[in-house]
């Protein structure tokens, strides 16, 4: 088991370009719900991705199980270093970003002066 802990968001809404996998649709190798059926040899996209929930398990102030992405149905990212943040959504869900935790979580980087955009599908909107 690695730190996903089962969680395979990433697996569907990212895209992999060493599979030819497009955004919103799942990798042909995931395990729903477990992981990675090539875990050990998966690309190198896969091996450095690490969505900012994850991240944050390791640090001091772990963000809550409600906004992990499968949970969420959320994948958080950065952009320019960190300064910025994406929220991958699925088109099937396309207004997870602004509901319970996730909303609050969203209402919350903002006011700390971060800049927040929703890619949902081939759009990305800045809110």
């Amino acid at each position: 088991m690695h730190g996903c802990d089962g969680c395979t968001a990433c697996c569907k809404v990212m895209k992999i370009r060493e599979l030819n996998k497009p955004a919103n649709t799942w990798c042909q190798h995931c395990k729903i719900g477990e992981g990675c059926g090539i875990y050990d040899s998966r690309p190198e996209s896969c091996r450095v991705y690490e969505c900012v929930w994850l991240q944050s398990q390791r640090g001091g102030k772990p963000m809550p199980l409600e906004l992990r992405p499968d949970t969420s149905r959320v994948v958080i990212g950065v952009a320019n270093q960190g300064d910025d943040l994406v929220l991958y959504v699925s088109p099937d869900r396309p207004d997870a970003w602004k509901r319970g935790g996730m909303g609050k979580f969203v209402a919350e980087m903002q006011a700390k002066g971060f800049a927040v955009a929703v890619k949902c599908g081939e759009k990305l909107q800045q809110l």
